[in-house]
């Protein structure tokens, strides 16, 4: 009976120092838990913030065909076909230096396609690639005509320079739309998919082919300006002028694409 006596008061006496620390840890247990949830708060809003930002990358990347190497499809080749107009006298005789320089540009844009569908990361296995190539060429010569009805529209002379406008369409035709037809391949829907993107103009400036089209039409644009000027020189005649900032405009896109970083970088 004695020793059962002493057990209890050994038990109760350590039930009795026990009683702080696990007041102790239960208290530590509340504040762990009281922490918790501002915690929890903040990692759900990194984690939806990181959800966000590659949902975003992810829906760009499927509105737009991603690129291995983007310094090769810098159309570097501009400028040797617009040096080689004028080296051909551009200036003296435009309408047949524009015809030549359009032969000589359509072998070069062959080339050049092949380069681009070369550097897709992700190409359909059905791909018939000789007919793409050949079909983008036809299919933006059938687009100058197009082309050529907003070239008069926005202030093209018609009395005496047809030809003349018709040529300058049909260049502009091979820089602006035949890189867009190899990007997508022919794939109307999809490239509509860009207007749907939120940072719709990072998600062209970052992109070479993209970029180089958009800065072909702002540079044919900008090449209008120094026509009315009263400089009387032999490169304001129209339509030199439009055909170089195209030329020019299409290789500083591409140098663009070189320098703004992608989306979520």
């Amino acid at each position: 009976m004695a020793k059962s006596k002493s057990t209890r008061k050994q038990v109760s006496f350590k039930s009795d120092h026990s009683t702080p620390e696990s007041d102790t840890s239960s208290s530590t247990k509340l504040s762990s838990k009281s922490a918790n949830p501002s915690g929890a708060g903040v990692g759900n809003k990194v984690n939806g913030s990181t959800r966000t930002s590659s949902t975003s990358t992810k829906s760009s990347a499927n509105a737009v065909p991603q690129i291995k190497n983007k310094a090769i499809l810098i159309p570097f080749h501009n400028v040797l076909v617009l040096w080689n107009m004028f080296r051909q006298g551009l200036t003296e005789n435009i309408e047949y230096t524009l015809f030549v320089g359009f032969l000589t540009l359509i072998p070069i844009q062959l080339v050049y396609n092949y380069l681009i569908i070369s550097q897709l990361k992700k190409k359909s296995k059905d791909l018939n690639v000789p007919l793409l190539i050949v079909s983008s060429v036809i299919v933006s010569m059938v687009l100058s005509i197009p082309l050529l009805i907003v070239i008069i529209l926005f202030g093209g002379p018609i009395y005496g320079f047809t030809i003349k406008n018709i040529l300058l369409a049909l260049h502009l035709s091979q820089l602006i739309f035949n890189p867009l037809i190899v990007l997508y391949a022919l794939d109307f829907n999809q490239f509509t998919k860009i207007f749907e993107q939120d940072h719709i103009y990072r998600l062209i400036f970052v992109h070479p082919i993209l970029s180089a089209s958009l800065l072909t039409v702002a540079g044919c644009w900008l090449g209008a300006i120094p026509i009315p000027l009263d400089w009387d020189r032999p490169w304001q005649q129209w339509p030199i002028t439009l055909l170089v900032g195209g030329y020019i405009g299409g290789v500083a896109g591409g140098l663009l694409s070189l320098v703004v970083k992608p989306i979520g970088a």
